[in-house]
């Protein structure tokens, strides 16, 4: 992986494109790391900025990380409803051309898995396999008494507290809440996809998430390419650095 006085970190970015380009075509099995940049860029909220949570709590006199919890769930379930249906059901996303190129990216035989803590179900909208939802997603909804499915829509479109049309229990979000551990049997996908991985392509985050982290503890190979619109201290640990915005570059790398 590139050190901190690397000569790549000088390179232009035509170089670091053309680079990366090289790198991607001598793979076989590429792993992408989707981030949060990754559907900022398509419309979605992101609850850590300052901004956002300051709006947040503003509105709805509670954090982001205390109205997503199991807690705040489990003991204030319409209120939960009224904010989950509002920030998250509502946003009209979608995919931008970095999903166009990830799904270039699969046709060709290269991308093997997409890991991702996002929840909006895009990779999957554009037709990308084996994606790894660790956070889960607000299209598998299930009733928590008869486990009957419900898509976002329906709880979208419902009035307080969706409930299920048969036997009138309230309906699980499929999302993981804070509190909440994540499932043991994606977990397990997840890391052995990045074991068996010869690139890792992260996307729109940086090192220090810890979903990267996770991967990169079970990744054996040497080729880790980032590409996100920010800098951060960890990223002098990857092979290639491009600080763009994802839509704008993985299409020219994957044309």
């Amino acid at each position: 992986m590139m050190k901190q006085n690397s000569p790549a970190e000088k390179w232009s970015l035509e170089d670091k494109i053309e680079y990366t380009k090289r790198i991607i075509a001598q793979s076989n099995n590429v792993v992408c790391l989707s981030g949060v940049g990754v559907v900022m860029e398509c419309g979605a909220l992101n609850f850590n900025r300052d901004d956002v949570a300051y709006r947040i709590e503003e509105e709805y006199d509670r954090c982001p990380e205390e109205i997503m919890s199991s807690v705040f769930y489990n003991v204030r379930m319409k209120q939960f409803y009224d904010f989950y249906k509002k920030e998250l059901l509502s946003l009209k996303l979608s995919p931008t051309a970095t999903y166009e190129a990830l799904r270039r990216l699969q046709d060709i035989g290269k991308l093997k898995a997409c890991i991702t803590y996002n929840i909006y179900g895009l990779a999957v909208q554009m037709g990308i396999d084996h994606v790894y939802e660790l956070d889960g997603s607000i299209h598998n909804n299930w009733c928590s008494k008869c486990g009957k499915t419900f898509s976002m829509e329906y709880l979208r479109d419902s009035e307080g507290v969706p409930l299920c049309d048969s036997c009138k229990a309230a309906i699980r979000p499929g999302i993981r809440l804070h509190g909440e551990r994540m499932r043991n049997n994606m977990l397990t996908k997840a890391a052995n996809a990045c074991a068996e991985a010869d690139v890792l392509l992260v996307l729109g985050t940086n090192l220090f998430d810890d979903m990267v982290q996770f991967a990169v503890n079970h990744y054996q190979g040497d080729k880790l390419i980032l590409v996100t619109a920010h800098e951060h201290f960890t990223d002098k640990a990857a092979d290639v650095v491009i600080h763009e915005y994802v839509k704008d570059i993985l299409p020219k790398i994957v044309p």
